[in-house]
């Protein structure tokens, strides 16, 4: 047997020791060893700016290109925002579509921007300022842009977009979405509800482009503080699609993420060296206590530790890049939540934490007197209507001729109840916050329809072969 010193192991206390403030006075390069380091990364990591620009431009082409899903003749959406992570990602682009490039890229890109103004509380005035700023800054890196307001996401039609050369018709006309989220009482809901908006906002305007591939500029540190944020929200099963390099819950459409390998850190050198502008619009929560949300707190948590320890955002980002689940991809329609479109993660198994969550509810539901006897006996009295737990929906059915709800068969009124078996479990939380006397949004109720008759198509074909 060998013998070791405990003395050569560090103790937890040193383990813990913050880093050392990093210093590039008379520091060099470690990539050129020849001129004077300007970057620090990862507390030791010195480098020179030119080396740290070409090191950045590398990263990017090597992370589209490894995947060997961007194709020369593909037509790409950009979703651009006007922050630090798009700003860097357009002028990427723009690097690598320029002649002197050894393998440019040859695809067609379109820049969107989704004005949310209306719901971010910003006026007219205002919103009308920021999409002004946004045109100049695409027009000056040589794109096309178009702008979409966030209150087309809650039509089922095909969003209304418009060039970025026009001016705004109207920005008076987004009562629905601005009512939508005042009926939405937590913050962490209405961040949420904004983040799945935006997202199918930004797959129905590439169809109607004729986009095949979709580009946002999430980085690393956004990732890690989705990782996190995902987990204490119930939507861990949706970690590879929402946080790996590829988004293909849309079998026509995928949505990527180039600049995943970027932190916050390098965007800010990498703007700084290129003299760039950012366009800075306020959010949800920007000034607001960090307990205002859950996303806000777990961004304070993991920004504050990553400066005292540096490698937390790599830690929490590349375990969550290991995490992955079998099948992403739902054999049909009915299988995906009609929000977000993912897999849905709410069918009960023996001993699932979803079905302890949902028993724990009913039993809190009856109070204490414990009266579940007779809730159920009076679940028996109408068979339309059948416990979330069996994940049934209620609607009009063949089982309500018989029944004592209703004098034969009615026109039902969606609810957020009614629908909650065609939601994952995430996007049931959202709609738990939503106002009882508000109305679900109409394109959830016509893809809820939709489901409803693939369902009962299903169930047909199905006696039928019997």
């Amino acid at each position: 047997m060998c013998s070791v010193n405990d003395a050569e192991f560090e103790t937890d206390d040193e383990l813990m020791q913050p880093d050392e403030v990093p210093q590039t006075e008379g520091a060099i390069c470690k990539k050129c060893n020849e001129n004077n380091a300007e970057v620090v990364l990862r507390v030791k990591d010195t480098y020179c700016s030119t080396c740290f620009l070409a090191a950045s431009t590398h990263k990017f082409r090597a992370t589209i290109g490894k995947s060997k899903l961007v194709r020369p003749t593909d037509s790409i959406l950009i979703g651009h925002s006007g922050k630090a992570g798009s700003t860097v990602l357009l002028h990427l682009i723009k690097g690598g579509m320029s002649e002197a490039v050894h393998k440019r890229l040859m695809y067609k890109t379109a820049v969107l921007y989704v004005d949310d103004g209306a719901v971010l509380g910003q006026t007219v005035d205002q919103r009308k300022s920021t999409i002004s700023a946004i045109r100049e800054q695409v027009h000056g890196l040589g794109f096309t842009g178009y702008a979409v307001s966030l209150n087309e996401s809650l039509h089922s039609s095909e969003p209304k977009i418009y060039p970025l050369e026009e001016e705004a018709e109207d920005l008076k006309g987004d009562s629905d979405v601005v009512d939508l989220f005042n009926a939405v009482s937590s913050y962490t809901s209405k961040e949420e509800l904004l983040h799945k908006l935006r997202q199918k906002l930004l797959i129905s305007v590439a169809r109607s482009l004729g986009c095949c591939k979709v580009f946002t500029a999430d980085g690393a540190t956004d990732l890690a503080i989705t990782i996190l944020s995902n987990i204490a929200l119930g939507r861990g099963a949706q970690l590879p699609l929402d946080v790996g390099f590829v988004d293909s819950r849309e079998l026509d459409i995928r949505i990527l993420r180039p600049m995943r390998d970027f932190t916050r850190k390098e965007l800010i050198y990498y703007l700084n060296f290129h003299k760039l502008e950012t366009i800075q619009t306020p959010g949800l929560t920007t000034k607001k206590e960090p307990y205002t949300s859950i996303q806000k707190l777990t961004e304070k948590f993991v920004t504050e530790l990553n400066t005292e320890f540096s490698g937390t955002v790599s830690a929490i980002f590349r375990t969550g890049e290991k995490l992955s689940i079998g099948n992403l991809e739902a054999s049909n329609l009915i299988e995906t939540c009609a929000l977000c479109r993912a897999q849905l993660d709410t069918v009960f198994t023996d001993t699932s934490s979803l079905q302890a969550t949902e028993f724990s509810k009913l039993i809190s539901a009856e109070g204490p007197k414990g009266k579940i006897g007779k809730a159920a006996f009076e679940l028996k009295k109408f068979p339309c209507v059948i416990d979330a737990a069996e994940n049934v929906l209620l609607r009009d059915s063949k089982n309500c001729d018989n029944c004592s709800c209703s004098k034969g068969k009615e026109k039902f009124e969606m609810s957020a109840k009614n629908f909650e078996k065609y939601l994952c479990y995430g996007c049931r939380l959202i709609f738990k916050d939503l106002d009882k006397q508000h109305s679900i949004p109409n394109f959830l109720q016509n893809s809820v329809r939709q489901r409803i008759s693939l369902d009962d198509m299903r169930e047909e074909i199905a006696d039928f072969l019997l």
